[in-house]
């Protein structure tokens, strides 16, 4: 029979065996518990540091794409500039070109005006008419069939103080052919009037070779006025 002494021994063995087991199975869950909380740290902060250089790295990129864009733009708005600039100087010259053409052709104190007028005061002449015989052809070279561009042959330069300037053409008729010499100055007004207006014959005509057609000195032997 086991005694009362033994029995609360091997109870107390008992007690303490389970109190030490009790004892490291707490302290072998605080260790995993702590281990388990401190890779849970460093993961946070592994990700923190993971999450701060991709930022870092996008910031970067943007600043790149940013630079970029700007740089890509900057280029644009000056061709586009040169372009328009380039545009604008070729309208410009084009119509500075068109108005010089428009003013040659239609202004009457230009070469091609002063021929246009005078070689029409000398196609009314009677004296001309009579002497060229008609019909009459004006031409500003001396073959009537050259097929060099019509160009007025004219001469400007200063003469007392006042812009001059001399015109020639070629008159061609049925009996005889001439040259007029046409010659003009500035008035007050800046216009040009006449100074004289001559027909010189290829052959003699009652005596002479030149016909005066401005001055007129026989008023009968036109029908154009020409006022200075």
């Amino acid at each position: 029979m086991i005694s009362p002494s033994f029995h609360l021994l091997i109870k107390h063995c008992c007690h303490n065996q389970w109190r030490s087991l009790l004892f490291r199975t707490i302290i072998v869950i605080n260790q995993r518990q702590l281990s388990t909380i401190e890779n849970e740290k460093r993961d946070s902060q592994k990700q923190e540091k993971e999450i701060f250089v991709q930022s870092q790295n996008n910031l970067i990129q943007i600043n790149t794409f940013t630079q970029k864009d700007l740089f890509i733009t900057a280029q644009k708005i000056v061709k586009d500039t040169i372009y328009s600039l380039v545009i604008i100087t070729g309208v410009v010259t084009l119509g500075g070109v068109c108005y010089l053409m428009l003013h040659e052709l239609y202004s009457r104190e230009t070469p091609h005006g002063i021929y246009k007028e005078a070689s029409k005061i000398c196609l009314e002449n009677t004296d001309v008419q009579e002497a060229l015989g008609i019909p009459i052809i004006v031409h500003t070279t001396p073959q009537i069939s050259s097929m060099r561009v019509n160009n007025v042959r004219a001469k400007t330069f200063a003469e007392k103080g006042h812009r001059s300037m001399t015109v020639s053409f070629y008159l061609t008729g049925k009996e005889r052919s001439g040259v007029a010499a046409v010659k003009v100055e500035k008035n007050i007004s800046n216009k040009f009037v006449y100074d004289y207006i001559l027909v010189q014959l290829d052959q003699p005509w009652h005596h002479q070779n030149i016909i005066q057609v401005y001055p007129n000195l026989n008023p009968s032997s036109s029908t154009t006025n020409i006022s200075s």
